[in-house]
């Protein structure tokens, strides 16, 4: 019973490294890595922000608050910081935000994911010419850079390149 309890531990450290080597270093000599052999271009390095569509957003974050103690905030959300595996702060955070949604269009989902880019406009680049519906319009403000994409289940996607140190 120890053993098993022990090897399914060892297990899942195994892959969760093994996981995040893949997703955080992709193997640029790989045709498959690289897509269809073009210059490797850096993909989603995580998730920035998670965003829910709601009919009565007041109360879903009034509900939120209340039974799972998110610190929801007055513009609507909340931003989680990130910490290392012994629990100090390190530099990034999610956002998570409930609202009215009018921002997902032309998705009409409940939500929206926002990941974490390094190269905004490389990772543009490479989705239009690997035939991705990658929306015209861009932002770029004191947050950092945006873009969208949309996945072949008409969720928007949203990209987003922080500033610098973030």
């Amino acid at each position: 019973m120890i053993y098993t309890r022990f090897a399914g531990a060892i297990l899942l450290s195994i892959l969760a490294t093994l996981a995040r080597a893949q997703t955080i270093t992709p193997d640029s000599s790989n045709a498959s890595d690289n897509h269809a052999g073009q210059k490797a271009v850096s993909r989603v390095t995580g998730i920035g922000g998670i965003f829910l569509k709601a009919k009565d957003p007041a109360m879903l974050r009034a509900w939120y608050k209340t039974h799972l103690g998110i610190d929801v905030q007055a513009w609507g959300g909340t931003a989680f910081r990130w910490a290392d595996s012994s629990g100090h702060p390190v530099a990034g955070k999610t956002a998570w935000l409930i609202g009215d949604g009018k921002n997902f269009a032309p998705s009409t989902a409940s939500f929206m994911v926002n990941y974490r880019v390094s190269d905004l406009h490389g990772l543009l680049i490479a989705l239009r010419a690997e035939g991705c519906e990658v929306l015209e319009k861009t932002d770029e403000s004191e947050f950092g850079k945006f873009g969208w994409v949309m996945d072949p289940e008409g969720n928007k996607i949203e990209l987003w390149q922080p500033p610098e140190g973030q």
